[in-house]
């Protein structure tokens, strides 16, 4: 057996005199140093936003979040562990670290009393020890496979092991550590350590069903605060920063009434805010439901909310898609003087698109390491334009959402367009909403089905609080703007509007009919734009402020979209073309259209035409079976957004739609292996062929070129080359053209 002069934590150039913090003493030393930092800026914040109070939890959460930052690493006291980080492992380790650590303290009797002696609560050991094991939100863990011995040392005796009882002894005020020998454990049999984590994985299920709801969010915060501690304790010393200080600075960075009010202000340009903006900021409940249609003004009203009724707390704006999120941050919070961040998968190529900054970020497959980095500037960031993944990826056991806890802990958050938020997303909001129960939260939406709607008061309801409901201006939401056209062919009109200098929007549901509509207007010499989510994303993201800037500019423009136009795109069209869809992604579409209309300066309502195609994908035909009937019913008058949704509710729901809103995070007991948040899609990633040497070489990060797309029919596409997170297709595979996107050949 290799003896080990030193045991690590982390690799290291020199591992037989490595640095301090890649030790297993100095990495602990350094965690629970975050730990206590967190605990002294943050612990009544983490256990108000889950509703939880007084002095009893103050301690027991103090004691449990301390002594699980000591124990989450013990388990590297392994042979296997140590071997791995030399480069010297040939085979996976039996069994991982995290899990060794619960084993090692629970099999140890003079370790498991002397930690035992330091909680008041003895129940809350199974707390402390559960949260150290699902510190890499990978426990409980599977067998080991073939290849990885029958036998498993421990380095309990070693000096460098004993240094750490010592630190935490320390740390924590505690007695004398016990004096422990090497110990070698079996693998296989009745005794191996794979059947003991089965028979503790099954004490741990009898436990958990005798908790109590508050127990539960207690260990939820704990596993968080374990985390974001052993986070902060890997990654910030390597910045040469002292570790609590800096902590410290990140997380008392919040925004003033001086930045919400210069934003405000900015935006009202010396009007006064419409008295729908103003009951948002007068609202008095935690949660609040702004429904509103588009172009009232919700978004300058959720800045009116955030002052009102979270100053001095950070704010998460949270949109639906990467393109909504960057349009909120290039609407509002573009101002190098605010303390503003925007945060989302391919955040550098929009900051470089935007000329703001210079931050890397990059795929959350490819670079752990670089989300790191991003979810620590959460803590220290004012206000946050983001994905909603950043936010409800929490409630899943999702990297971004569990490293940014405690910047959430005191947090305001709005989510916008929630109408778009698939049945997983609405549920892992709805138990967002229930288990962080102490933060302010605003809704907003322009429709919402009353199935969802009932839903979220029944959830608030369940937790003994109601949702404050303020509806968009009247006058503008009875403003008549849209008015319907009915013909089998739209070329006619299209045209005329064009030759008019006219804005036109046309949005089919599909690439494809995207794509061939547009080779139908270049026929005809009206000069498309396409926008769709089959391009390169630096292509894009140009190809969306192309848009953009042409609809804002003189002239005739037709735009060609998908339904990424429903929510990303802030325009006016004189003109909507649209394939049959479900109605709420109609309404949405219409949104666009007439959208500078207001009471003081009125438009005279806008056509619009509804195409049905061959096939409804990739919608169901149910989902599109309202729409016709609602269609008939609006006929060839004039429409107001109010018309939209009273025509709508006028249909009634069949039956109540039932939300399964169990969540990994609050609801998944030991268990931390994160879970998705959406509803799974059969999209795969590809780079292309003439990309993929430009991205190896390290000249462009992946993420600028890659391309979601549907699978290949018809061929094994799982087989093509990997890089990074992406496939890389041969080139006869794939059309590419920078202003269509890409479409197979087949």
């Amino acid at each position: 057996m290799t003896i080990f002069n030193r045991l690590l934590a982390k690799s290291s150039r020199t591992p037989e005199k490595p640095r301090g913090a890649e030790t297993l003493p100095g990495h602990t030393a350094n965690v629970m140093a975050a730990a206590k930092v967190l605990l002294e800026e943050t612990e009544d914040a983490q256990l108000s936003a889950v509703g939880l109070s007084g002095k009893t939890w103050k301690d027991r959460f103090r004691q449990t979040v301390l002594l699980s930052a000591f124990c989450h690493d013990l388990g590297k006291a392994n042979a296997q562990f140590q071997e791995m980080l030399r480069g010297r492992l040939s085979h996976p380790q039996a069994i991982r670290h995290e899990a060794l650590s619960l084993l090692i303290v629970q099999d140890t009797p003079p370790l498991e009393k002397w930690l035992s002696d330091f909680l008041e609560e003895p129940r809350d050991l199974s707390f402390l020890l559960w949260a150290a094991a699902g510190h890499h939100r990978k426990f409980p863990p599977g067998e080991a496979g073939h290849g990885t011995g029958i036998r498993l040392k421990l380095f309990l005796g070693h000096q460098d092991f004993h240094r750490t009882l010592t630190v935490g002894a320390k740390m924590l005020e505690l007695g004398e550590p016990p004096v422990l020998s090497d110990i070698s454990w079996k693998l296989i049999g009745m005794k191996s350590p794979y059947r003991r984590l089965k028979e503790i994985e099954l004490q741990a299920k009898g436990f958990w069903k005798s908790c109590t709801d508050e127990e539960r969010r207690f260990l939820a915060i704990t596993k968080a605060c374990v985390i974001a501690a052993d986070v902060a304790g890997s990654a910030i010393p390597r910045t040469g920063e002292k570790l609590s200080g800096w902590i410290r600075r990140a997380l008392q960075k919040k925004p003033g009434q001086r930045e919400l009010k210069k934003i405000i202000d900015q935006r009202l340009r010396g009007a006064k805010p419409r008295p729908f903006q103003e009951k948002l900021g007068a609202t008095t409940a935690r949660v609040v439901l702004a429904k509103a249609g588009c172009g009232s003004g919700k978004t300058l009203g959720a800045y009116i909310w955030a002052a009102a009724r979270a100053p001095g707390k950070r704010i998460f704006f949270s949109y639906p898609t990467t393109g909504t999120a960057t349009e909120g941050f290039r609407d509002y919070l573009i101002d190098p003087t605010l303390n503003a961040q925007l945060v989302h998968s391919r955040v550098s190529v929009d900051l470089e698109l935007l000329d703001v900054g210079d931050e890397k970020d990059d795929e959350e497959e490819q670079a752990d390491r670089l989300m790191t980095i991003e979810a620590l500037e959460a803590w220290s960031t004012s206000i946050t334009s983001c994905t909603v993944d950043t936010v409800l990826g929490l409630t899943q056991n999702q990297k971004r959402g569990m490293f940014a806890w405690p910047a959430f802990a005191g947090a305001a958050f709005v989510f916008d367009e929630i109408h778009a938020y698939d049945d997983r997303l609405f549920a892992s909001l709805l138990r967002f909403l229930s288990t962080c129960r102490g933060v302010p939260c605003l809704l907003m939406t322009a429709s919402l089905p009353d199935t969802r709607l009932t839903a979220l008061r029944e959830e608030m309801h369940h937790i003994g609080e109601s949702v404050e409901v303020v509806t968009g201006p009247a006058d503008l939401e009875a403003l008549p703007r849209y008015q319907r056209l009915i013909g089998d062919d739209p070329w006619n009109v299209v045209e005329q509007i064009f030759r008019e200098n006219g804005k036109i929007l046309w949005v089919a549901n599909t690439v494809g009919r995207a794509r061939r509509f547009a080779e139908e207007a270049e026929s005809r010499g009206l000069r498309p734009l396409v926008y769709h989510s089959r391009f390169r994303y630096e292509d894009r993201v140009r190809q969306h402020g192309r848009i953009v800037d042409a609809f804002r500019e003189e002239g005739s423009v037709l735009a060609i979209a998908t339904q990424v136009a429903e929510m990303s795109l802030d325009l006016s069209a004189d003109l909507l073309v649209t394939d049959l869809a479900p109605i709420a992604p109609l309404i949405q579409r219409l949104g666009r259209l007439n959208r500078r209309s207001t009471p003081e300066s009125p438009n005279p309502p806008k056509p619009f035409l509804v195409i049905e195609p061959d096939n409804v994908l990739p919608y169901e035909r149910m989902d599109v079976q309202d729409s016709r009937t609602w269609l008939e019913r609006l006929g060839m008058n004039h429409v107001s957004q109010a018309g939209l949704v009273q025509s709508w509710a006028a249909l009634g729901e069949g039956g109540q739609q039932r939300i399964d809103k169990e969540a990994a995070w609050p609801d998944g007991g030991f268990e931390t292996t994160p879970r998705h948040l959406r509803d799974s899609t059969r999209g795969i990633t590809v780079i292309l062929q003439e990309d993929i040497e430009t991205v190896k070489r390290g000249e462009i990060e992946p993420a600028r070129v890659s391309i979601p797309m549907l699978p290949l029919n018809g061929t094994a596409w799982w087989k093509w080359p990997k890089e990074a997170f992406a496939y890389v297709p041969p080139s006869e595979h794939i059309d590419y053209d920078p202003e269509r996107g890409a479409q197979w050949n087949r």
